[in-house]
């Protein structure tokens, strides 16, 4: 699930995939434009409530093909729902030296790189071990790459 902030309004899209890459469903909202008055009263929280009780959630309840784990590339989405992780690139080569907090781990990709995942909640050895069994087929980044042109067709639409 991306949710992006394209001109003055906000859109998102979720992209359901199998285990082979292959797209299975796509959901996508409208681009929402906030009103004078709504950007008065959310102040700074306004893209947050946007993104997460707005466009965040009402993808997750518009599937049809409701997936296992759902990844998010921006932190703050990781609040739409259950068994919602962030993802991304891992920077470091050694990660068994750094310190990870008990709602992050660091799950292998093919080659030397790595995805960092974050959950709201302590991540337990069942989850990360789906998240390996996940990344052992699907580089699980790329997805995101398709889900953001796909949304820039819709805003250019």
């Amino acid at each position: 699930m991306s949710v992006k902030k394209v001109n003055d309004s906000h859109i998102g899209g979720i992209l359901v995939v199998n285990q082979s890459g292959l797209p299975i469903e796509f959901k996508y909202t409208d681009p929402v434009i906030p009103t004078q008055l709504q950007k008065i009263l959310y102040g700074k929280s306004l893209v947050t409530y946007l993104h997460t009780e707005i466009i965040g959630k009402l993808l997750l309840k518009k599937l049809e093909n409701k997936p296992s784990i759902v990844l998010v590339d921006d932190l703050e989405l990781i609040q739409v729902g259950e068994r919602v992780y962030f993802a991304s690139q891992y920077a470091s080569s050694m990660p068994e030296n750094d310190h990870l907090e008990p709602d992050e781990c660091v799950i292998p990709l093919h080659g030397q790189n790595a995805v960092r995942i974050v959950s709201g909640k302590r991540i337990e050895d069942n989850e990360i071990e789906e998240l390996k069994k996940i990344a052992q087929d699907l580089d699980i980044l790329e997805p995101f790459q398709r889900l953001q042109k796909a949304l820039e067709y819709v805003c250019a639409s």
